[in-house]
């Protein structure tokens, strides 16, 4: 009788909190609970989701592990990043990449934060896969706009992903396998009641295949020459939590990923050439939470984030009585070290602070060296260029913010976040005001406004578009400024009954000393003068958001509209606004999701957006022969045509006799094979008339996965 009342008492204890305290005031009782509650869970998520309308903030989406289980799967399997393409507001940049371009943000201005520390390299195989392993995540807050204050260092957006806690009293697990990759996870009781453990492990197999394959053609084709190519990801997030006692849980988290793409290119006689090229990312955490009182909890946060990138080739060739040696290396190491400690405190039953500080130690270390070495005719030479530098900057910050019930039914978010940065011989400092309301009009209707400025102390150093491990990051210094952005967002957000939602948000964003690459036509900006290599300019963006939504316990359909605005201004470049590379206008996703029953569902997702921007010449002069002249009118003055595509997906789910979950995914990913261009050339007729053509590169692509949970 007593284990039936407690999972009762608890759901209807949680409902009482949540009537009675501000918004944004529900905790994660899972901390304070000292028995194992199978509704927990459930009734966690239920919350949150009943929280949409009373949040304060604007530009806020939160998704659940539920969400991925039931959303689109990319090679056979759910993409973080790729989920958050498909939200308004949010452009993906090129196609099957994992960009993130918010608000008309450059891409490299999301915050990505993976239990609280601060992660670099988000992105597998240049771009194609996220570097979040989706199975062992627990829930995320995604912000565009309505950043509170305890949040700071990006300008467009901040992704706060939470992964799953062990289990205290029993052990679970799940395998799967997909088109390039395998998945394990598991967890359980170390000592019952009081640590577990969590670890979840990816890797993929394609370098299993192409190993064995390539080794065979080389020894049948007999062309005397051996081209071998390796390509691997994986990553692993790996915890451990221990309740020291009632009120004060300690976790320490893991998290490691990597690529490695190895080509090579043996000509047996000649040359001998390998280029290598791997990146990743190490975070390691120690968080202490702790309930000081039954007002105040606290968070401390002691952690060391590592991003490595590095692509280098060796090669050795010997023709007669010639032989050269070639080195050559670009290397980029980003190490943070930092301490943060975050307060949470309800006074009474009309505010609900926060307020905390941190303190950042960064450090970055590019570096490039080319060498080469040899003999011509017995004549020796050698050739050394390195180049390389230490950056450092401290980056201490300290914040509050107040969620205020100042009225029935209007609630106020006050906050303001000082932060300093300094670097050898300077040190910037910024005020940034936060300040979100919400009024409801009447129980299904509200409305909600806010304004944040962020500041930006790093900037990603690169010389093209792709997210490649060539890119680097450097801070600001003497003659580098912080970018800054100032956004103003608001609109009326409707839940109406039978699950229907519809809300309106608009927004103005402008950016400040965003840098813009202007120097050779080179994979690799040089280090040594990357500060002169780059233009400084300002950006705008402005647009409207419409959601409009029906969301059962079967059924999920929605349907995401954006018009908006993105351009940007260098007077080095050019003398007027042009629009951004990314400057689409319209973007339109309808999605659905169904559960038939008898473990079967449903999902599909069109999306169409205008196409990207790109530089065409608008005429040439000159003679062919002497050469010719090509003129511009403007930078990204010509459009790609509209992308649009298709993905559908289902799933078979089949329970064990023991209650085991076996789960068969087919996906199929551009379902009528459309060829959107992905560049785009300007060529000449005979006639002399120019016409632009553009390239498709990523046909239909169907897969299948088999995941088994125990």
């Amino acid at each position: 009788m007593k284990r039936t009342l407690i999972p009762v008492l608890l759901l209807l204890s949680l409902t009482l909190s949540a009537q009675n305290t501000p918004s944004d005031s529900l905790r994660d009782v899972s901390w304070r609970v000292k028995e194992r509650i199978d509704t927990l869970d459930e009734a966690r998520i239920t919350a949150l989701r009943d929280r949409k309308v009373a949040r304060t903030q604007t530009g806020l989406m939160k998704l659940d592990s539920r969400k991925f289980s039931r959303g689109y799967a990319f090679m056979g399997r759910p993409d973080l990043i790729k989920t958050l393409q498909m939200l308004p507001g949010v452009g993906a940049g090129s196609e099957l990449m994992s960009g993130l371009y918010v608000h008309g943000g450059t891409g490299t201005d999301n915050l990505f934060l993976l239990d609280g520390v601060p992660l670099y390299q988000v992105s597998h195989l240049a771009g194609l896969f996220s570097s979040f392993n989706t199975e062992i995540i627990d829930n995320l807050d995604f912000y565009k706009s309505g950043f509170p204050a305890r949040y700071g260092g990006r300008l467009s957006s901040v992704v706060d992903i939470t992964t799953r806690t062990g289990d205290m009293h029993e052990y679970h697990g799940m395998f799967s396998i997909g088109l390039i990759d395998g998945n394990i996870q598991l967890e359980g009781p170390i000592l019952k009641g009081r640590t577990s453990f969590s670890i979840a492990l990816r890797r993929s197999w394609l370098d299993i295949v192409t190993t064995p394959v390539l080794w065979y053609l080389n020894r049948t084709e007999g062309t005397g020459e051996d081209v071998d190519m390796s390509y691997a990801l994986w990553d692993g997030n790996a915890g451990i939590t221990h309740k020291l006692d009632d009120r004060n849980t300690l976790a320490l988290n893991f998290y490691m990923g990597r690529d490695d793409l190895g080509i090579g290119v043996d000509d047996m006689e000649e040359y001998d050439m390998d280029v290598v090229t791997e990146w990743g990312n190490i975070l390691t955490s120690l968080n202490w939470k702790s309930i000081l009182s039954d007002s105040i909890e606290s968070y401390v946060i002691l952690y060391h984030s590592n991003s490595m990138s590095r692509m280098g080739m060796v090669m050795d060739e010997t023709i007669e009585n010639e032989h050269i040696s070639m080195d050559a290396a670009n290397i980029t190491r980003i190490n943070d070290f930092g301490l943060k400690a975050d307060f949470d405190w309800i006074p009474d039953a009309v505010h609900h602070m926060r307020f905390g500080g941190s303190y950042q130690f960064h450090t970055y270390d590019p570096e490039r060296y080319d060498r080469m070495t040899g003999f011509v005719e017995d004549t020796g030479f050698s050739y050394d260029m390195s180049e390389g530098s230490r950056y450092t900057g401290h980056e201490p910050s300290v914040y509050c913010e107040d969620e205020m019930s100042l009225a029935e039914g209007f609630r106020l978010n006050a906050g303001l976040r000082y932060s300093i940065f300094a670097v050898p011989g300077k040190a910037y400092h910024g005020l940034e005001p936060r300040v979100a309301m919400s009024l409801d009009i009447t129980d299904r209707i509200s409305f909600k406004a806010s304004y944040t400025e962020m500041n930006q102390y790093n900037h990603q150093v690169a010389s093209n578009y792709m997210d490649l491990p060539t890119n680097t990051w450097m801070p600001v210094t003497e003659s580098v400024r912080p970018m800054h952005s100032r956004q103003a967002a608001g609109g009326f957000y409707f839940d109406f009954p039978s699950g229907m939602v519809f809300n309106v948000e608009g927004y103005w964003k402008t950016m400040d000393h965003l840098l813009e690459y202007t120097g050779t036509n080179s994979m690799f900006p040089p280090l040594d003068e990357w500060e002169h290599s780059f233009s400084e300019g300002k950006g705008r963006a402005y647009g409207m958001e419409v959601e409009l939504a029906w969301r059962t316990e079967k059924t999920d359909l929605s349907a995401y509209y954006t018009l908006s605005w993105s351009e940007r201004f260098f007077d080095d470049i050019h003398p007027q606004w042009y629009p951004d590379r990314n400057d689409n206008r319209h973007k339109l996703t309808l999605m659905a999701s169904h559960s038939l029953g008898k473990g079967f569902d449903v999902y599909a997702a069109w999306n169409w957006h205008t196409g990207n921007r790109f530089t065409a010449y608008s005429h040439v002069s000159g003679d062919p022969y002497y050469g010719e002249q090509y003129h511009y009118s403007a930078p990204n003055n010509a459009r790609l045509p509209a992308y649009h595509r298709l993905d559908i997906g289902m799933n078979f789910r089949r329970r064990t006799p023991k209650g085991n979950e076996k789960v068969w995914n087919l996906s199929i990913y551009n379902v009528y094979c459309r060829m959107n261009p992905f560049m785009a050339t300007i060529v000449q007729e005979e006639d002399g008339t120019f016409k632009g053509v553009g390239v498709g590169i990523v046909p239909i692509i169907p897969t299948i996965s088999y995941s088994y949970s125990f």
